[in-house]
């Protein structure tokens, strides 16, 4: 293993970014993030969001990673294999086991390096999923942080669909203009270059078995849904009627933003998200006395 400074922005007060080589063959590259003053027993490990290099769409991993770090959290960002910095190895095995052990090789990094065999995987679209399916097997994966995942229409979704597509038909009828029509054009331009990649969520047994089985051993789920996510998932109850015959156990939240788009474009939006992750992160892991 392989450490040094960072070639990213210098680091704000509060956090000390250090670039990292690890894995079999120092084949993955990734950025950690130092608290100034460590107050909390977990690790964030950021998990790349698609083809999308470590430091995230429009830089949210950096700027998660760091904050979560002024909070005392430890944080690391890393590029799977073939993406950003880091190599591309052992092609002959299926995509999900290779994207597996680089989870699994991030988080013995984190665990060497600070000593705590406790961490919180998160990631968006893509990242989430991968955490999600790695988290299963890990039981050092205390929580999940799941930006955009994997969403199932419900009858609820269905008539809240209808209702609010009235509704637009009506204002515009009278000649009343919707006021996040900005945000709207900006999200439409996102989906339509995403489009170029196609991918496929995962579906619902899949999803259901794992978090049975991560509520079962106590670790938190924390979905987050944005507006650009409004084709399959449309209000906050909606979480709730995807996964009706499982009892959530006060280890599963929820936040919404339906007037976010997905790769959060605006800054506002980014520091929204971030704060609301960090406040999460912050109730479900105390700092700990050291």
């Amino acid at each position: 293993m392989k450490a040094g400074r960072s070639a990213e922005r210098p680091s704000p007060r509060g956090a000390r970014d250090s670039a990292v080589v690890f894995g079999p063959r120092g084949e993955l590259a990734g950025v950690v993030t130092e608290p100034d003053a460590p107050s909390r027993d977990v690790t964030c490990v950021l998990v790349s969001a698609g083809l999308m290099p470590k430091f995230g769409p429009y830089r949210l991993y950096t700027e998660l990673a760091r904050r979560l770090a002024r909070d005392g959290f430890w944080a690391m960002r890393f590029d799977l294999g073939g993406i950003g910095d880091s190599r591309q190895t052992n092609t002959g095995r299926p995509l999900r086991e290779r994207t597996a052990a680089e989870i699994r090789a991030a988080v013995d990094l984190v665990e060497a390096r600070f000593g705590s065999g406790r961490v919180v995987l998160g990631g968006l679209c893509s990242g989430a999923e991968d955490a999600f399916r790695y988290a299963e097997s890990d039981p050092r994966v205390r929580g999940v942080v799941l930006l955009d995942p994997f969403a199932y229409r419900t009858a609820g979704w269905r008539w809240r669909h209808i209702a609010h597509r009235a509704t637009r038909r009506a204002m515009r009828a009278l000649g009343v203009y919707e006021p996040i029509a900005a945000r709207a054009t900006i999200a439409q331009a996102t989906a339509s270059e995403s489009s170029l990649v196609k991918y496929k969520y995962m579906d619902h047994d899949e999803s259901s078995r794992i978090l049975r089985a991560l509520i079962a051993r106590g670790a938190r789920s924390h979905f987050v849904y944005t507006g650009g996510m409004n084709h399959s998932f449309n209000h906050d109850r909606q979480l709730g009627e995807m996964f009706a015959g499982i009892d959530f156990g006060g280890l599963v939240t929820l936040d919404h933003f339906p007037r976010m788009d997905h790769t959060q474009v605006l800054e506002e939006d980014r520091r929204v998200l971030v704060e609301a992750i960090r406040a999460r992160l912050d109730a479900a892991f105390p700092p700990v006395a050291r």
